[in-house]
């Protein structure tokens, strides 16, 4: 039975590959778009549970969130690392962690803080930067495998976050990180000290002193004792103004968890609308299943009166057509799978800009799921159609 149902799909090619490209598009489609949804919710809430609360330059609070957290954009500015100090003084304070972005390795950023940012991270190989001393990193995975990395080497950064001039002072490796599938795999951290160094230059790079990257930071990530100190801080720092060094700055505090939410109800929106196409191609997948099939069994009319003359029953008939069936919808799922992990490399680049890295390889139970209905509605139109046929033109047993 399984060999006829290969050789009859075989003669009608051209069906079969109107229904493969349903349903490779309803399933694909509906996989990728719970996939990234649910990779950049996990990835974005991940990050954002760490900090009670961030204080920087005042500007968009979207874009301060996300450049500190998830090293997206550029940073709104500086401010004076005498906040850090003040805050660490704060009673209501546990932590104080100061951020900087100024460099950037082979395209890698590269950011100044101290180790305790990365107190939730473990490392693959060798050891954590040493707060007391400079030009150490700590790199991430993907940093590592691109560039050949390994703990000892010594790495040359270049001016600014994207692009510019070698700087002469090298940093040494002292860590690797494991991978994470995160941003922070793509990333190069060193301490806060070793950025200030690489940009004291004495005047000798005079074009770059409107960055004050020596003694000032770029957030300062905030965790208090309890969340309602939190709000006090966001108030009291919230639009301040600060003197240092002659220079006027002003400053804003936000709620991470808050961005988030806020960056993730447009993220909804987004997929709500993805959900509701996929449905719509749903429904036309049943429709153009359903209309193949009824004009297969119309077209097989004579066939299937001569295989019920030589005696075959019409039970052995209607399992022809439903193993036919389910063999282009199981290969056809297969297929909406691997091309939804396809899509997945390709969109890694866009997502990353959210601060998110896509792992191929993650899969959820609802993507299983969406796969086996999509299978399920690949066949449930052929048992229908074979059964009511069966049933007008009277050539059931």
């Amino acid at each position: 039975m399984l060999k006829f149902a290969l050789k009859n799909m075989g003669i009608k090619k051209v069906q079969i590959i109107l229904i493969v490209i349903s349903i490779v598009i309803s399933a694909g489609v509906g996989v990728l778009a719970f996939n990234v949804s649910s990779q950049v919710s996990d990835g974005i809430e991940s990050n954002a549970g760490y900090y009670s609360l961030i204080i920087g330059p005042a500007g968009s609070k979207t874009q301060l969130a996300m450049n500190s957290m998830y090293f997206t954009d550029e940073p709104l500015g500086t401010i004076p690392y005498s906040v850090v100090n003040e805050l660490l003084a704060d009673n209501r304070v546990t932590s104080a962690i100061p951020y900087a972005m100024a460099d950037n390795y082979n395209g890698s950023r590269v950011i100044g803080t101290t180790s305790a940012f990365l107190k939730e991270k473990a490392l693959g190989s060798g050891n954590m930067i040493d707060d007391k001393s400079t030009c150490q990193a700590v790199v991430g995975s993907s940093v590592a495998k691109q560039n050949g990395l390994k703990v000892g080497d010594v790495i040359y950064t270049s001016h600014s976050a994207t692009e510019g001039s070698e700087h002469n002072k090298g940093i040494t490796v002292v860590g690797i990180l494991e991978e994470t599938f995160s941003v922070y795999d793509k990333v190069v951290f060193t301490q806060i000290q070793t950025l200030w160094e690489m940009h004291d230059h004495g005047g000798e790079e005079s074009e770059h002193e409107d960055e004050h990257m020596h003694g000032t930071v770029c957030a300062i990530l905030v965790n208090t004792k309890n969340p309602s100190y939190a709000m006090q801080l966001t108030n009291e720092y919230d639009g301040k103004v600060m003197e240092h060094d002659s220079e006027s700055f002003t400053l804003q505090a936000v709620e991470p968890m808050q961005i988030v939410r806020d960056v993730l109800s447009d993220a909804d929106d987004t997929k709500y609308i993805v959900f509701v196409l996929c449905a719509i191609i749903l429904i036309m997948n049943i429709i153009v299943i359903s209309i193949i099939t009824l004009l297969n069994m119309y077209h097989s009319a004579k066939e299937i009166s001569l295989m019920r003359l030589i005696g075959i029953s019409m039970k052995k008939i209607n399992l022809l057509y439903i193993i036919q069936n389910s063999i282009i919808g199981l290969v056809s799922t297969v297929i909406a799978f691997i091309v939804s992990r396809l899509c997945l490399v390709l969109m890694g680049d866009y997502v990353a800009s959210m601060g998110v890295v896509l792992n191929t390889s993650k899969v959820y139970l609802p993507e299983i799921l969406i796969l086996v209905g999509i299978f399920l509605i690949s066949v449930i139109p052929t048992v229908i159609c074979t059964f009511v046929m069966a049933k007008r033109d009277s050539l059931a047993e």
